[in-house]
């Protein structure tokens, strides 16, 4: 069986008619991270919002609890920054968690048209690529990993990650009897995990990874560099108008 790859590097790329494909949202510093944290350490849902008056009143609603930040600094009165570094010393086991942050959750609302849609970064790379492969599979669809990016724009951190998830599933694949078809986007992605010798390197020279040690986020910066240590899959589900992810499976 082949599988088409394709890799957005930024979401003023993206195209939401391409409603039929299998979706990995990248957002790894840091709203992917955080997410995926969330659900790890015991979260029963996390709902993303795109803006932090909706998060509130949602939040307010339901009793929930609220995590956020708008160009990297936490929004005044929630709960959590978006910072999985945070996540692991806060009570969030069999809570719910609304957050809202700059880029991540607002790509998320963008990409919501397709088949499914994953959360993807280093943290479960390898568990996120294996349940992407095996939804593609059997929808016979294609696979298609959207980089946030940073207000629109191309960031180093999510494409080094888009080819890193892009190693990963190849490996799968080819385990699995599948052959993939990479666009070029995607071979380009590829080609960054050769261009750095880790991804220290490439974060560090990404505008994302700069901010986040620029107000003070070396804990967080640390955290989503891990590779492999959690078997979590976020998973989109659709509530009405809200959005909200659980693991995959689950």
């Amino acid at each position: 069986m082949i599988i088409a790859v394709d890799t957005t590097l930024s979401i003023s790329e993206y195209t939401p008619a391409r409603d039929d494909s299998i979706c990995i949202v990248i957002d790894v510093i840091r709203a992917s991270s955080t997410i995926v944290t969330l659900l790890d350490k015991g979260c029963q849902r996390v709902y993303t919002l795109a803006g932090e008056e909706q998060t509130r009143q949602l939040a307010a609603q339901r009793g929930m609890l609220t995590s956020g930040e708008w160009q990297g600094i936490k929004l005044s009165g929630f709960d959590m920054e978006n910072s999985p570094a945070e996540v692991l010393s806060f009570p969030v086991q069999g809570r719910e968690v609304a957050l809202c942050t700059s880029n991540g959750t607002r790509v998320i609302n963008t990409a919501r048209g397709c088949l499914e849609l994953f959360i993807g970064c280093l943290l479960n790379a390898q568990a996120c690529v294996g349940a992407a492969l095996i939804t593609a599979r059997a929808a016979q669809s294609e696979i298609t990993l959207v980089c946030a990016g940073q207000y629109g724009r191309f960031v180093l951190d999510d494409a080094y990650c888009a080819g890193y998830l892009l190693r990963e599933m190849e490996v799968l694949a080819r385990e699995s009897g599948v052959t993939l078809r990479l666009s070029d986007a995607s071979k380009a992605a590829g080609a960054l995990t050769i261009a750095y010798p880790d991804a220290r390197a490439a974060f560090r020279e990404s505008a994302s990874g700069k901010r986040l040690l620029e107000i003070g986020g070396k804990d967080d910066f640390d955290f989503c560099l891990q590779t492999d240590t959690s078997p979590v899959v976020p998973h989109m589900k659709l509530e009405q108008d809200l959005i909200w992810f659980s693991n995959w499976g689950s």
